[in-house]
This record gives C-alpha cells, structure tokens and sequence, in this order.
C-alpha cells in the first residue's frame, strides 16, 4: 500500500460536515411460544432527535406484516402474477401486532397510513421534540414469522426472526422514511444499541446479531469439536455493556434466557434450531460463528463455513478497511439463497461465492449503511462487483464479458430502466434484480475501468473510512470518489445510475507518420455515434493468447474526436476498445480498414458446429459448414452454407450455395439467402428478416416483421405481431412433387398476431394470420409477349390455439382459402401437416425424393390441421382439426444426448372439404376424419441443439384409403407407422 493512503485517508475520513443522524436504544424482553410461533415482546425505545428539525410524528416498521395477505407486497405480486403471501390462511401467514403502545408517556394506538398495508405504524407525538430532545416509547407486540419462508420464517422447531420487532423508521435529511416493504427493495435502518433478552426453550440453540453477555445459547452441547474452547466476547463492550443481573427475571422450568448486546448496528436478527452444529472460527479480533444442521456437515462442517467467513473477511479488510464488529455470526437458514444484517447473515448454503456476496453486505449495508429501497445499487450492484472482484484476484475468470454482455442485450432491447430508481418503482421485479444487481455490478466496473484498479481500491477504503456506521447514499460515495481519483465523475454516475444511454464509437480514420526520430506519430479519429459516451481505448487485440495493446485513451465525449500518439515501431491495424470496456453496442465499426480489399477484420471466419452456434462480443462470427442432400432430380446435391451472427443476435445471415449433381438436373445451382437484424437499425424487440431464393426450382423472397408487445419481463403473456410478404414461384418442374405443387406463383402479403403465456410447465399458444395477394398460373403463350399466366386474387385465412403441458396437449386449428377458383396444390389448406411453403427450407423436405419423403419412407411434418394419420397431400379450401395427446415419461435426465424417454397415446379428429374427401355418407357440405394411435417420444439434445423425435402407430384412420401408410386390404384399423423430427405442437 502507498504510503499516502494512511494520510489520504485521515484527511478524508472526518468530512462529513454537516451530517447528522439519529441515535436510538432499545431494551428489549421477548418470550418464544414455540408451538405457535409467536414471540410475544415489550420493547422500551429511547429516541435522541439529533436533526436540525423539530418532529412532531413517530414511525415504526412492522415488517413482517409484509408475509401475509392485504399487504402491499402481496398486492404487488399479485400484480406480477406470483402467488406467495396472499393466499396463506392463519396459522401460516405472518404477522406483527402491537397490542399496547406508550409514546412519551402516554399511552396511544397507532393508527396505519398506508393501510390496509400495516408494515409502517405512526403515533402523532404528544408534544413536538425539538432538536436534541429525547423520547421514550414503550411497546407491547406479539409477532409470527410465516411458514413460507422469504428473509423470516419457521419450519417446526427451526425459526428465523428478522424484521421482528417495531423498528424505528429513519428520519434523515429528506424526512421520515415511512415507506412499505415491497419485494423489490429491501430495508432502511436506524444505527442503535440493542438489550435484547430472550425467553426460549431450554434446548433451542440461538445465532444473532451481537454479543452473549447473560445465558445459555447452546453452544457448548452443540460444538461440532467438543475440545473447542468458545470466545464469548462477553467484556467486549465493556462497561457499555449492561452487567449482570436478572436479565428477562424468573423463567419457567424448562426455559432459559438468553441476553444480547449489540451496539451501532441498525438490526437485530436471531436464528433458533435445537438441532444446530456449532464451529468457530476468527479473522483477527472478529470471532465467526456458524451454526449449521447435523447432515450438513459435509458442506458446512469440518470448518467449511468458517474458513469461508474467514476468507471473505480477509478479503473485505484489503478492499475496505476493519471490520466494524466483533463477531459475525452463519447460520443455515430455512430459505435458500441468502440475506444479510448486521453482525449476522443467514445463508441457505456456505458456498464461497454466497458466503463472500452476503459478508459483503455487512459492509455495504451493515457499515455503510445504503437506503436500500431507494439506492438498491449501493448494496446489491456493490457486493455482487466485490464478490466478483474477489473471484478474478483469487484465479477464476472475468465475470466481466459474460456480465457486460448480458447488461448490453437488455439496453438494446430497450428493458434497461435507470439503475436509481426506487426499488417498486420498476417495471416489475424482474428488471429490479437485473438493474440493481447485473447493470449496478457493471456500473462499479465501469468506474474501476475509468480510475483504474488501483485508484478504485483507495476510493473503497477512503470511502469506508468516512462513511462507516452512517448512512450512505449515491452523492456521498460519488464526492469520495472524485475527490481520490480528482476526476470529475457527475457524466459516469448521470449515465449509468440516471440514465439508459446507448454507446457507439466508429473509427473513422488513421493517418501514421514517421518522424525524424525515426518514431511513428499516429492520428486517429473516432466518431461518436452513439448517444451515451465512455473514455475509449485504441490498440490492437492480442492474437494467440497474447495480451491487447492499448496506445491510448480518447475521452469520448466530442462528436468527432482526434487522438494522437508515439510508438516506438509502426502500430499494427488499430481498432477501438480492444479490452471491451467502453460497452460499445456495435464494435463492427471499430476496426481500421486495410489490406488491398480495404478489409477490417470485424468478422472472423471459421468452421461451423452444427451443434452450437458461436457468437462473439467484439467481432462477427462467419462459419461455414459442408452441405449434403439428394432429391430425384437434382441427384446427391453438394454445397457450402456460411452461417453467421454478431452478438448471437444482431447481423445474423444464413447463406447457402449448392450444386446438383445429377446429369440433366436444370436449374443445377441453387442459391438460399436470408438477413435479419442489421445492428445498424435497432428496432427495440423488433426481429426483421430478408431471405430471397433461387433453388430446386423455385425463386421467391421474402420479408418477415416481428414485433414483441411484452411490457414487463415478467409477464407470463408474451403477445407479438408480424408482418409478412412472400413471393413464390415455380421456374423447373423437374424438382417438383407434383403431389404438392402446381406450375404456379403467388405473391401475398398480411399481418398476423400471436401470444404465448406459461404458467408453472403449462404453455398455451395463439396465432392467427391472414395473407391477400395474387395467384398467377397456367403459363402458355400470349399475344404479344411469349408467357402469360391466369391471374387471380386469394385470401388465406389461418389460426390455431395449443395448450402443452409435460404430460399432455391439446391444439385446435382452423384454415381457409378464399378465392374464385379452386387453390393450387401448394396453397391448399393441408389436413395432415405442414403446406409446400412451410416445409420449403428443409431440403429433406423440399422437393420430390428427398430423404424423409420418398414414397416408402413415412414421415410427419407438423402442421395444419395435423390429423397425422392421413396422406401430406390432401388439401383443400378448409379445414378444421383438433389434436389431443398424452405422454407418460419414463425416463428424464438433464445430461446426455437422449433427455426425455415416453410413450405417448394420439387422437386427431377434424371437417374438411368435401372437395378433399368425398363426404360419406355424400350429400354433405363437410367430411369427417379422424385417427387413433399410439407412439413412443423422445427428446435429445447436442450442446444448443436439441431436437424431438416421434414414432408413431395410427392404429385408426377412418378414412383409410387416404391414410399416409396404406396397404391394400387395410381398414380402419391397421398397422401403420410414421416417423416425425418435431413435436407435434
């Protein structure tokens, strides 16, 4: 360390001019009835207004009042379609009621400001309480936590009190911070000292914030090593300390009381389980304690946990400074996951990486004490940046790039709301976790890339040196900061904690000069496109595992901007943001162009996985793949496909050349593009797509819109609506099934509207479409040009509904074609699956004699009204179809290429067009067909692709001369098979 921390530090730690907060005690007796779960409590609050500001109300939380129907909590995710706390009956929901209530000696009732939501209690003061004047509160409650645990709750005899008791609201400089719990946000604490006594049962084992200085906790019959000698820290607090005495008085037989101290902590939480292990560990003067479960001790036992504890306090020391108490208490709480408090923090695993996130918190939270409803990125973004610190110096990779990544998708897609929001205030709880946690990690980051590693570790200490046992907020930390590093940081908090900028630079260009020296002067020119701005690095990356070079850093700030610079030797091609760090949303643009194609290496060419598709954050990614197929006509058709994305989701093309190799095969070559998603025309939850093709004989294109219309991440309804345009046409018969299609073309256009919503495993689905266009046919000779087509204007009307859970389905489908004359075979209304121009860019599905249609192979490629048991040729004006299935799995497992093993029991049923089927008996508008059968399912997955295969017995087809599978001498019931790459819906 320099030596001018230590100075930097002293000058530093005492500016706090003009700071203030209050100063609260608390003498606390509570009795456990363990069988109901309810403690019962007096507390006696002595309140020190130290304010400029003379009050004249007083609040306390009564936070567990959140864990139960009526609250706002309950109503907030009710809202979000959660259903936890809303529904619970007594004796199961929580609760915390003040039974008898004293203020300032006089006895009062509180009344609810926020009801029916009672999380904050108000009492009008008697008299007002001037500045440096003193109040006493005396308080009678009884409270329960839930049996659905969430930061409380109880389980049998195995309990966690948090958030228990009537807890003083904050006043600070912007006034009483009364405000409910909701799930988004967290709590806002009062720093106090707490005498709390508790009346347990005599073999409860207790964890809690603070120091044992009367009774039994149980520790000593729960020592995991019976030789360990505990450090009760009993004279830790020395006279401050209450002495000895009765404690909570007289207890009955079989009970006992247990008497804490704590001092400057703005909580008291307790743990209670008869069951508890006890260990024991330290990192200087703070004793670890860990209470864990008996069949835990592979994982927390053995000094697991405290060694983890241990390192995680090490680890906070370096980076901020001295723990500020002196015990720190784990225990294995009901919940998984984990949450912190003072002293103490309750973890559902010892974990290093769980463990090390929530010690975090008892700096940034517990010590620098954060609003954490109104400021939620102080605490969460802070320690989930720390713990990933903590990671990278210990060995393990960046958490950086996949982080960064992550942050970027959700600001291109426009999700990103600003990270210093109120916590219910977010669109829902999900984009909450993602901006205070994700996007508030990468916002310490991007101060650490600003001020460097360094200068960030001395405005941490600085930071915890001025502010520790106070409470902190987003301008406290922001002077620290600006004052160590002496940069001004108001554009990097305005943009990453106020805002949701996009950031994109374009080098536009270099210019090198030799100078007499015979050094190179360099001259670059970056252009601002974006509307955000972050310092930008020009260098060159690192090939082979070698380390980038960064020549020097532009501010990033002017519309266009020149840096020079001095090397040695002639810089390399240069590019911006070699290290990533300046979260350019298009790095396509940030290379200098060179070589005689005038190249910039943005892409990177490669050989394709079939299994996985690869995507790169600072480049493009081009692969290319050998393809094989065979067909009739074309014979075996050989061919190269470059299949290629940025960011996995942006500049994504699909580009396939083929040949046939087949003597005679005309039109021999085929060529099959499609673009979608340019990253220079971001439409937020927008997909677009061009795709045109001339291929097997057939030509045609194509133009897809679709646009997402979800307005909450967390809503299990996700609707869209599309446009398209489709021309197709026929240019070589020879390639055709002439089964499917007919020497034809159309060209139509319509919108259409879907929505998906899951529930649990339950996904139901809707879409409806509708296309008008033109059908051109029966090409002949003209007048006066050498070709003319009949022309007629269609419709195509189609809409299905499907709800699939993982034992069974149902879906209902219905279609039809308008128009003068009778459709041509590619444009029918199919009965059995998918039509020609669905199945068109399968080429095992395109043309006659491909692989999975050759008249003695029987395949099933879902679709249309689906009654699979009948030939994919028939087709008409109309149909109706509906599918039913069940499927019972036998085998389930999450690795392996084969994930899903079942048998599966089908029927299809639907009205067709007479037209298709003759009716029977004839004389009816409609025919009636249906099938019955039986099936085995499976579901495979290599790496990202993952596949359903279906063989399937239609044992019963009503119609059977048209079954797809037909024999002569069949009936309705037959053996007949069929195979299927897809699931049926």
């Amino acid at each position: 360390m320099s030596p001018m921390i230590p100075i930097l530090l002293f000058l530093l730690a005492p500016d706090t001019a003009g700071y203030w907060q209050q100063r609260a005690a608390y003498h606390i007796t509570a009795a456990l009835d363990e069988p109901a779960g309810v403690l019962v409590g007096h507390a006696r609050i002595t309140y020190v207004n130290r304010s400029p500001d003379t009050l004249r109300d007083f609040f306390v939380h009564q936070y567990l009042n959140a864990f139960r129907p009526g609250s706002r909590w309950s109503a907030a995710d009710a809202a979000e379609g959660r259903v936890r706390f809303q529904r619970l009956r007594d004796p199961d929901y929580a609760f915390e009621r003040i039974t008898d209530a004293t203020v300032m000696g006089e006895r009062a009732r509180p009344d609810y400001p926020y009801a029916p939501d009672s999380t904050i209690a108000h009492w009008a003061l008697p008299r007002p309480l001037v500045p440096g004047d003193s109040a006493v509160m005396e308080i009678d409650w009884r409270a329960r936590p839930s049996t659905l645990p969430r930061r409380q709750g109880r389980q049998g005899r195995r309990l966690d009190f948090a958030q228990w008791y009537p807890k003083v609201v904050v006043y600070d400089r912007w006034g009483w911070q009364d405000h409910p719990l909701y799930p988004a946000g967290e709590f806002y604490g009062e720093f106090a000292t707490y005498d709390v006594m508790l009346d347990l049962p005599q073999d409860q084992i207790i964890g809690a914030t603070g120091v044992v200085v009367e009774g039994d906790p149980g520790w000593e019959r729960a020592k995991a090593d019976p030789r360990l000698r505990i450090d009760y820290q009993r004279g830790w607090y020395g006279s401050r300390a209450p002495a000895p005495g009765p404690g909570c008085g007289a207890v009955a037989t079989g009970r006992k009381c247990v008497h804490f101290h704590a001092e400057q902590v703005h909580h008291f939480a307790f743990s209670l389980n008869p069951r508890y292990v006890y260990d024991e560990g330290r990192y200087g003067d703070v004793v670890v304690r860990v209470l864990y479960l008996p069949e835990d001790s592979a994982t927390w036992g053995r000094g697991i946990a405290a060694r983890n504890t241990e390192v995680a306090l090490a680890w906070l020391d370096s980076l901020y400074g001295k723990f500020a108490w002196p015990t720190l208490t784990n225990v294995h709480r009901i919940e998984g996951g984990g949450t912190e408090f003072p002293m103490m923090v309750m973890d559902g695993s010892a974990g290093l990486g769980l463990i090390v996130h929530e010690v975090g918190h008892n700096y940034t939270m517990g010590i620098l004490a954060n609003n954490e409803w109104r400021e939620a990125f102080l605490d969460e973004g802070f320690t989930s940046f720390q713990t990933s610190w903590f990671f990278e110096r210990h060995g393990s990779p960046s958490a950086y790039p996949a982080l960064e990544a992550d942050v970027l998708m959700l600001d291109l897609d426009r999700w990103s709301e600003p990270v210093s929001m109120p916590s219910e205030r977010f669109r829902d709880f999900v984009t909450y976790n993602q901006m205070v946690y994700d996007k508030a990690h990468l916002f310490y980051e991007q101060l650490r890339y600003v001020v460097g590693d360094e200068m960030m570790r001395r405005i941490l200490r600085a930071y915890y040196a001025r502010w520790k046992l106070k409470h902190v907020d987003e301008e406290a930390f922001r002077e620290v900061a600006e004052q160590v590093s002496r940069q001004d940081l108001k554009w990097l908090f305005g943009q990453w904690l106020h805002g949701t900028p996009l950031i994109d630079y374009s080098l536009k260009h270099v210019q090198r000069t030799r100078q007499a020296d015979g050094r190179w002067l360099t001259g670059v020119t970056i252009e601002r496109k974006g509307d955000g701005f972050m310092p930008v690095e020009i260098g060159t990356q690192g090939r082979g595992g070698a380390a980038d070079t960064v020549y020097a850093r532009a501010t990033g700030r002017p519309a266009l901007e020149r840096i020079e610079f001095t090397t040695p030797k002639r810089p390399g091609p240069l590019m911006l943001d070699p290290r990533v760090r300046a979260h350019d949303y298009n790095m396509l643009n940030n290379r200098e162009r060179h070589g005689l194609l005038g190249g910039t290496g943005a892409w990177t060419l490669r050989i394709d996985d079939p299994f996985q598709e690869a995507a790169r954050r600072d480049r493009g990614v081009r692969g290319l793949l050998p393809v094989l197929w065979s067909n009739d006509f074309g014979g075996v058709t050989v061919g190269l496909r470059e299949r290629a994305n940025y960011l996995g989701a942006y500049n994504r093309a699909l580009l396939l050349g083929t040949v046939a190799t087949r003597r005679g095969a005309s039109p021999a070559l085929g060529l099959y593009g499609r673009w979608s998603n340019p990253i220079g025309q971001i439409r937020p939850r927008t997909a677009t797509s061009l795709a045109a093709w001339a291929v097997e004989g057939r030509a045609g294109a194509k133009i897809q819109v679709d646009h997402a219309l979800r307005q909450r991440l967390v809503d299990a309804v996700d609707p869209h609506v599309g446009f398209d345009a489709v021309w197709m046409a026929t240019t070589g018969l020879g390639y055709l099934d002439r089964r499917l299609w007919d020497d034809a073309g159309t060209v139509e256009a319509g919108p259409w509207v879907s929505t998906t919503r899951t529930r649990g495993t339950t996904v139901r689905r809707a879409r409806l479409g509708a296309h008008v266009g033109v059908l051109y046919w029966n090409p002949g000779p003209g007048i006066v040009a050498s070709n003319r087509y009949d022309v007629e204007a269609f419709g195509r009307v189609t809409g299905e509904a499907s709800v699939r859970s993982p034992s069974w389905g149902a879906r209902l489908f219905a279609g039809a074609y308008l128009g003068s004359s009778y459709p041509v075979r590619q444009r029918r209304i199919s009965i059995a699956g998918a039509d020609p121009y669905e199945t068109f860019t399968n080429p095992f599905l395109r043309s006659q004699g491909a692989l999975l249609v050759r008249p003695d192979f029987h395949y099933q490629a879902p679709g249309g009204a689906n009654v699979r048991g009948f030939r994919p040729d028939l087709g008409g004006r109309w149909a109706v179809g509906l599918n039913l299935e069940a499927t019972p799995w036998v085998l389930r497992r999450d690795q392996g290429i084969l994930r899903r093993l079942g048998f599966e029991v089908f029927a299809d049923g639907g009205v067709v067009d007479t037209t298709v089927i003759p009716s029977s008996p004839p004389g009816q508008w409609y025919t009636t067909v249906w099938d019955l059968g039986v099936g085995l399912v499976t579901r495979h997955q290599v790496k990202e692709l993952a596949w359903t295969m279906r063989f399937e017995v239609p044992l019963a087809v009503n119609r059977w001369d048209n079954a797809r599978d037909f024999a002569p001498g069949d009936k309705t019931f037959a053996f007949r098979w069929q195979v299927s790459l897809g699931p049926t819906f």
